[in-house]
């Protein structure tokens, strides 16, 4: 089976966009011109896609601001304990390390506000009680096929709450005789009676887990409805504001960089005076209080401007929150427009590049190759060049442990629960735009070349591009034609016209099996005795047989005679990179050229993984290597420390050629991540598999399966993530999973989108010589 070379075109596809988390997916995936876009990625009134001339850059981004307001759904709300507001998405990622809402608890209306009706029997939510105290649980609800629903703490019973039929009522357990330890624990509440069809338990509009005090107030609960004041004003100037009653707070999760800043308006409303503290909490620490402000009420209530840098906190994750200390009875205390900034100047942007070419290769591992190998690498001349004089990323991370899946995601710039291609037997949908449509339906000239199986036609690869080239492994032709096609593809449409502009994709076979060696290289190698079961031509399909066994059976010799012949391989590979390169050079394209070399998977280092996938989403086998060279030799010789993934490739590459997403895009510009000039904060690098996630935010991983209690690892003091943390470090356990969760649920595409990839007999052949299982 020879190379096959297909011509093909598509339009980019439309859809709505979202208005709900559970619909989101629906804009993320669409690549129309009739979608919401953000005003941050698109300027207002610019088509969703259009071309541009090399000489015009992209605009820059608006200057990074995170609004509290908008983060308060994911933020803990505080008056006189914990409060769960049952009907604003503030329960997300709180359901007992569930991914979703469970099917049973359905928002309802009563007088204006939202509500949760319940017909699960049992609801579990996972909370941190920051200090020790005596707790007590209470519930406003209605009753309806309940009379009463048991509370329990970590397993231990805490009491009964009385419900009445369809009358409101709020509800109360004793409060308990010793005090509550702090930390993660866990709330349930059981609820009494026999459901028939259409019938449900209660309706619940907040849970609060009480502190005692001597206040004799009414109790007025800090759901989302109560503390946001849209327009407060004091002396006349109104702010868009967070109120509290004392004592109160709100806090939210975040990993400051080292320019972001808190900036607020600080006042009170109402009579008397007050006293506001904006405190860091982190775990096995006391609470720090960065600053203090006593407030006037009344007549000569005004606000007081607050900035605080929160640079010593940098790279560390936080909670920071907001208290009221101290206010007059019925008064409160407002936090006016509360937002984090980032720098003044927004960080510059990808210089425009008249070419984009992006090497993907498979099966290599970052210690293979320079500078993270720490050694000479004389067969890889190409990859030691650009570790020099090209940008590298030292925390450059994949999305899944399947190469379809990070394909995929290299293409789009959507993680897999949005594209679908989340296991090895799904293809990419039509629907889902890459930036190969993007890029052709702006009359850039786009090839698509690959020897990876798993990204062939059958696995919706290849759509939308000008120029596609599959070359099976059991084609006979040399393992480097998928390189050595794009340097011919690059060089013929230069020819045919000076002023093309291109973009290429080359899913190159990188270190992956079967191995082309010549009988003089395999016979060089030692032992020369050799016996084992490891031979070029078929290594794949062998070590496939021992991934199945899910042990290690290999011998030191079987192992030495793979390490050889993966380093000759991948000479090979890296002598195809020179030339590409010398085409561009000789093309007059390399300083104009956006040039990208990366990596799909890590080989793995054990049998059960060597060349799998699916395997489990641990940091070795997600780090992937990152080389960028930027049009003009930006940020030559630079190592990046700042964490990047896959999907900032696709955003990188769109804003080089001088083009947008239709919706908003994921991810962050790679240019923009070496310039040093960080964002308001790092976001977490979330990778997925199924039912399974890895979250890293910074030295924190976070991984596990949904429905059952996570794993948390602390890089910096345990790289081999031998130890739980889980336990002494709540507040990141529960940050952690409360963004993987609500990022998961804003671009999931509904389960029905996803396809089956289209295996013919001929695929099956050619993934069988590939090793696929």
């Amino acid at each position: 089976m020879r190379a096959r070379v297909i011509r093909t075109r598509r339009s980019a596809s439309a859809s709505a966009s979202a208005l709900t988390l559970a619909s989101a997916a629906a804009a993320l995936l669409s690549g129309c011109t009739g979608c919401e876009s953000s005003t941050r990625d698109l300027p207002s009134g610019a088509p969703a896609t259009a071309s541009a001339s090399p000489q015009a850059a992209p605009p820059p981004p608006a200057r990074d601001v995170v609004h509290l307001i908008d983060e308060l759904p994911s933020c803990d709300l505080e008056h006189r304990g914990l409060l769960f507001d049952t009907g604003a998405n503030a329960l997300i990622g709180r359901f007992a390390w569930q991914g979703t809402v469970p099917t049973g608890i359905q928002a309802v209306e009563h007088d204006g506000s939202t509500w949760a009706r319940i017909s699960e029997r049992q609801i579990k939510l996972t909370f941190v009680l920051p200090s020790a105290s005596p707790i007590f649980v209470s519930a406003r609800a209605v009753g309806l096929t309940s009379k009463y629903a048991t509370v329990s703490l970590d397993d231990q019973l805490l009491g009964t709450l009385r419900l009445q039929r369809d009358q409101i009522r709020i509800a109360s357990t004793p409060t308990t005789t010793l005090p509550a330890d702090p930390g993660l624990h866990t709330l349930t509440l059981q609820f009494s009676g026999r459901l028939r069809q259409g019938e449900s338990f209660a309706d619940v509009d907040w849970v609060r887990v009480g502190i005692p005090d001597e206040d004799p107030a009414t109790y007025g609960p800090p759901t989302l409805r109560d503390v946001v004041a849209p327009a407060a004003a004091l002396s006349g100037v109104p702010h868009r504001s967070i109120a509290l009653r004392a004592p109160g707070a709100v806090r939210c999760a975040f990993r400051p960089s080292r320019v972001t800043r808190l900036r607020t308006a600080i006042g009170a409303l109402g009579s008397g005076e007050g006293d506001a503290e904006i405190r860091v909490l982190r775990d096995g620490q006391e609470p720090l209080v960065i600053h203090r402000v006593h407030v006037e009420g009344g007549d000569k209530a005004a606000w007081t401007d607050v900035e605080l840098p929160l640079a010593p906190f940098a790279g560390s994750l936080i909670s920071l929150e907001l208290r009221a200390a101290a206010a007059a009875r019925g008064g409160r205390i407002l936090f006016g427009d509360p937002v984090l900034a980032g720098s003044q100047e927004p960080p510059p942007s990808v210089p425009a590049a008249r070419a984009v070419v992006i090497v993907a290769m498979n099966g290599v591992e970052r210690p293979d190759l320079p500078p993270w190998s720490g050694r000479p690498e004389p067969h890889l001349a190409t990859l030691s060049e650009l570790a020099t004089s090209a940008t590298t990323f030292d925390h450059h991370r994949g999305p899944s442990t399947v190469v379809s899946a990070v394909a995929a995601s290299l293409l789009t710039g959507l993680p897999p629960p949005a594209h679908t291609v989340a296991d090895t037997g799904a293809r990419l949908p039509a629907h889902v735009t890459t930036i190969g449509a993007i890029a052709s339906d702006s009359s850039i000239r786009t090839g698509f070349f690959t020897g990876v199986p798993t990204t062939f036609r059958a696995f919706g690869f290849g759509p939308g591009w000008s120029r596609v080239l599959e070359h099976p492994p059991t084609s006979g032709e040399p393992a480097t034609t998928p390189i050595d096609a794009a340097a011919a593809w690059i060089s013929e449409t230069v020819r045919q016209d000076a002023s093309n502009r291109l973009l290429a994709f080359v899913h190159a076979r990188g270190g992956h099996p079967p191995w082309e060696v010549s009988p003089k290289e395999l016979n060089a190698l030692k032992p020369a005795d050799y016996a084992g079961p490891v031979e070029p031509r078929r290594a794949a399909q062998v070590l496939a047989r021992l991934r199945s066994r899910r042990r290690d059976v290999l011998s030191p010799e079987d192992r030495d005679r793979i390490r050889d012949l993966f380093s000759i391989a991948l000479a090979g590979q890296d002598r195809a990179l020179g030339n590409l390169i010398g085409t561009l050079k000789a093309a007059g394209l390399w300083d104009d050229t956006l040039f990208i070399v990366t990596g799909d998977l890590a080989s793995g280092r054990s049998d059960a993984a060597l060349y799998g996938e699916g395997m489990d989403l641990q940091e070795p086998v997600l780090t992937l290597p990152l080389y960028v060279h930027f049009p003009g030799d930006l940020y030559a010789g630079q190592r990046v420390a700042a964490p990047t993934e896959i999907i900032d490739v696709a955003r990188t590459a769109i804003a080089a050629l001088g083009l947008s997403f239709a919706r908003k895009p994921l991810g962050k510009d790679l240019a923009a991540v070496a310039s040093g000039l960080e964002g308001v904060e790092r976001g977490p690098q979330i990778a997925a598999l199924g039912d399974r996630y890895s979250t890293r935010w910074g030295n924190l991983v976070l991984s596990g399966r949904l429905g059952v209690p996570p794993f948390l690892c602390d890089l910096d003091v345990d790289p081999t993530c031998a130890f739980n943390r889980r336990e002494v470090m709540p507040l990141a356990t529960v940050s952690l999973f409360r963004r993987t969760v609500t990022f998961d649920l804003s671009v999931r595409a509904p389960a029905a989108q996803r396809e089956p990839a289209t295996i013919d007999a001929e695929t099956a052949a050619v993934l069988n010589v590939w090793g696929a299982n």
